[in-house]
C-alpha cells in the first residue's frame, strides 16, 4: 500500500532566515503560497508563518526562546568554584558533588556537575609532580633569584645547563587526577609525590647551550663521583669545544652528593670551569628540565619493551631537539627569575 503525503503536510522543523526573506520577496511579486513553497523546498504552512511573522514583528528573525532553565544559578556556580578552590585535600568528584547537593533543593547528577565544571574552565588532570618545598628551600630560591636578577641575556648565553635523570622501560604508577583551573598548577595541593621506579632503567646526562644540545651520556646503574668526572672529561669538554666556548662559559649543575664531592670539585678546577651555583629543589628554574620532559613524553608514546629500544629512543630524541628550542628556553631565564621573585620563592609555572 502506497501512502501519499500532500506538500502542505510536509513538516519543516526549521526554516532559515534567508528563506523567510525570500518568502516575503516572492509574495510581494504576487506568487501564491504553494508556488513559493515549491520553489524554496518548504511547506505551504511554513510560507504562511513566515509572512504572518513579518506582518506581526516587521522582520523574519527567530523569536527569543526561553529554553530549559539552568540547574544552577550564579550564586550556586560561585559556591561550586569555592568548593573546588578550597578543597586542599582534593576529594573525589563524588564527594565534592555531594557537598554541593546538600545546599540544593534539587540535587544534580554527575554529568550535570561535570558540565558545570567544564563551563567554569576546570580541567581534569593528574597532579603535577613537584618536590616538597620547605621554608628554607623557598628562602634559598628567593635569595638565588635576587643574586641573579640583574643578569642580562648575554650572561645567560654563556651558561651550559646540565641535568641527569632516570628513564625506565615500563613505568607502572598510579596517577591521581584532580579538577583545577587552567594554569593553576603551582599550589602544593595540586602536586603529587614522585616516586622512583623499579628495574629496567637507564641513566641519562645531557647539556644544552644557547646554540643547541651538547653531548649526552647514557649510563647504567647509579651515578657517582667517578662516573660524573668521566662525564665532565668526555662529554662536557667536547661540548665546550664544539661550540668554541673554551674561554667564555659557565657550567651549571645540580646539588647531589656527587656534584658536591671533593673529587668533582677538583675536576672542575682542573678544567678551569666557571661554576653557576644552583639553588636546591629548583627544577622549574632549569630550562633543560623542559627538554627532559619532552623526551619523556615522546618515549611514553612509543612501544618500548627493552633496554636497547630505550637507549635507541633516548639517543634519537635527544639528537632531534632543534637548536631554536634551546635558545627559547635559555631566553626565558630572566622571566623565570622574575616569576620566582613574585612567587616569593614558591614554584613557578615552568
Amino acid at each position: 500500500m502506497k501512502i501519499f503525503i500532500k506538500q502542505d503536510e510536509m513538516i519543516q522543523k526549521n526554516v532559515r532566515e534567508y528563506q523567510r526573506a525570500q518568502c516575503i520577496a516572492l509574495r510581494q511579486t504576487g506568487m501564491s503560497y504553494r508556488t513559493i513553497g515549491t520553489n524554496l523546498g518548504i511547506s505551504r504552512s511554513s510560507v504562511q508563518r513566515a509572512l504572518e511573522r513579518f506582518e506581526e514583528i516587521g522582520g523574519f528573525q527567530d523569536r527569543h526562546r526561553s529554553g530549559r532553565p539552568k540547574r544552577l544559578n550564579k550564586r550556586q556556580i560561585h559556591m561550586l568554584k569555592h568548593l573546588i578552590h578550597n578543597d586542599d585535600n582534593r576529594n573525589s568528584i563524588h564527594e565534592i558533588m555531594k557537598r554541593l547537593n546538600e545546599s540544593l533543593e534539587k540535587p544534580i547528577c554527575r554529568r550535570t556537575f561535570v558540565n558545570y565544571l567544564q563551563q567554569c574552565n576546570f580541567q581534569f588532570n593528574g597532579k603535577f609532580k613537584k618536590l616538597s618545598l620547605k621554608k628554607q628551600h623557598r628562602e634559598a630560591r628567593l635569595q638565588w633569584c635576587l643574586e641573579h636578577s640583574n643578569w642580562t641575556l648575554d650572561d645567560w648565553k654563556q651558561v651550559l645547563f646540565s641535568h641527569e635523570s632516570t628513564f625506565c622501560v615500563i613505568k607502572l604508577k598510579s596517577t591521581e587526577n584532580i579538577w583545577h583551573v587552567e594554569d593553576d598548577n603551582t599550589k602544593q595541593c595540586h602536586m603529587g609525590i614522585d616516586a622512583a621506579d623499579g628495574s629496567h632503567r637507564i641513566g641519562f646526562w645531557g647539556v644544552i647551550t644557547w646554540n643547541g644540545t651538547g653531548c649526552c651520556k647514557i649510563y647504567s646503574g647509579s651515578i657517582n663521583s667517578d662516573v660524573y668526572c668521566d662525564i665532565l672529561d668526555n662529554y662536557l669538554v667536547p661540548t665546550v669545544q664544539l661550540y668554541r666556548m673554551e674561554h667564555n662559559f659557565i657550567f651549571q649543575y645540580g646539588n647531589d652528593s656527587f656534584h658536591r664531592s671533593k673529587q668533582t670539585q677538583a675536576k672542575l678546577q682542573e678544567l678551569r670551569a666557571k661554576v653557576l651555583k644552583w639553588s636546591t629543589k629548583s627544577p622549574d628554574l632549569n630550562p633543560i628540565k623542559y627538554l627532559f620532559a619532552i623526551i619523556s613524553n615522546r618515549l611514553r608514546s612509543r612501544s618500548i619493551f627493552s633496554i636497547k629500544e630505550l637507549i635507541d629512543g633516548q639517543s634519537s630524541e635527544w639528537s632531534s631537539i632543534p637548536s631554536q628550542l634551546c635558545e627559547n628556553l635559555i631566553f626565558s631565564m630572566p622571566q623565570r627569575i622574575q616569576k620566582c621573585l613574585t612567587a616569593h620563592g614558591n614554584y613557578i609555572d615552568y
